[in-house]
């Protein structure tokens, strides 16, 4: 009895010692929340790598003679807004490089004022405009009365006519990256805004989606971005916002946002079209909203006090990083080439998405890490 207690007593101690050896071994099942977490992680991670690392190409590298003598007009979409103003700035920087005559006219935000600059530069005899961030269908019939006058349209940033269905009016528009055409390059935008949000929201972006309704570009940047959250399945665009140049000029927009805001409570994510925006009252409509430290904003291209915002908000904020000078820049050679009978370059001007975490410069603008001033200064053989 006393021995079979004992084999009793051992048989059980190896029992136990086989379940422990079992637990130790056996691999946990992970569980359904988190496989989906580590998914979500995995999705978050790629999307905020694909923003940050962006598209971004190489200015030309054919070389070309500037005419002499060249009477140009760059027209500013609206010198209010930086967005506006510094590209214009680039324009006449490199139109004086090489010599010519630069009249810059102001177009204060609006098609009639756009228009007036481009009567007045073919009334002057202007070989070139330039017209900034404006788009063709915008201006259509002043721009056949300046070609009709001989003056030749190069874009700067916006489409041709034929882009809403109409002739096409413009020597050239400026070609942005290698196999993209304006209508893609504004969709890639954005495209890379949403990715950012995507990323900084765990891939649970709640998104009040600013759309830019004047140019046909705004809507662009829109599709690119709507098309981009779609394939975030927990990602939601929970109200859009159509605001216009006139909501600038008549300071509304500041309001129509903040008041959007308030409505929709379970938003975390902003996606703003135009970097310039937040320095026209949206900027200070984020941080008076009480809910800053909740939000991740995103803005597409805008200029150096676009990254001095990303240096000093209070809330998580991404920019577009756009070396718009570089745009300016391309502009002017792509007037150079077609005054020339040369065929027009692929000027390689991308962007990335730019925060506090990367892609920041030290200080200043976004310069896109290359010295396009100096290799499109050699292309021209001016050094």
């Amino acid at each position: 009895m006393v021995r079979n207690r004992g084999l009793g007593v051992l048989a059980a101690f190896a029992v136990m010692v086989m379940a422990l050896l079992s637990a130790c071994s056996t691999t946990p099942t992970p569980t359904a929340a988190s496989a989906s977490s580590g998914s979500k992680n995995d999705e978050a991670t790629k999307a905020l790598a694909a923003a940050y690392k962006g598209v971004t190409g190489t200015p030309p590298t054919v070389p070309t003679k500037p005419r002499a003598g060249v009477s140009l007009w760059v027209v500013s979409c609206g010198q209010q807004v930086p967005s506006c103003s510094t590209p214009v700035a680039g324009v006449q920087k490199a139109a004086k490089a090489v010599g010519w005559k630069v009249k810059m006219c102001d177009g204060q935000l609006n098609p009639t004022g756009w228009g007036n600059c481009i009567r007045q530069a073919a009334s002057a005899k202007a070989d070139v405009v330039i017209p900034v961030g404006i788009d063709c269908v915008a201006v259509q019939a002043p721009m056949q009365e300046a070609v009709k006058a001989g003056t030749k349209i190069i874009g700067g940033g916006g489409s041709d006519c034929d882009a809403a269905g109409g002739k096409k009016l413009m020597a050239s528009e400026r070609l942005e990256l290698p196999d993209t055409t304006i209508e893609q390059y504004w969709k890639l935008n954005g495209k890379l805004q949403a990715d950012w949000l995507i990323g900084k929201t765990g891939a649970k972006a709640q998104v009040l989606l600013l759309n830019f309704t004047d140019p046909i570009w705004g809507p662009w940047i829109t599709a690119g971005f709507e098309a981009e959250l779609k394939t975030c399945a927990d990602c939601k665009i929970v109200q859009k916002l159509d605001l216009s140049n006139n909501d600038v000029v008549t300071n509304t927009m500041a309001q129509k946002f903040s008041s959007a805001l308030l409505k929709n409570p379970s938003v975390n994510a902003v996606s703003i079209p135009v970097g310039g925006w937040m320095q026209a009252g949206l900027s200070q409509a984020v941080q008076s909203s009480g809910r800053a430290a909740k939000l991740n904003v995103s803005s597409g291209f805008g200029d150096a006090s676009t990254m001095d915002l990303i240096r000093d908000s209070g809330f998580a904020f991404g920019a577009m990083g756009y070396a718009s000078q570089w745009g300016s820049y391309g502009s002017v050679d792509t007037a150079i080439r077609i005054l020339n009978g040369e065929k027009p370059q692929v000027q390689g001007d991308g962007f990335q998405m730019v925060d506090k975490d990367k892609n920041l410069p030290a200080s200043g603008d976004y310069q896109g890490g290359v010295d396009y001033k100096s290799q499109y200064r050699k292309l021209w053989g001016l050094s």
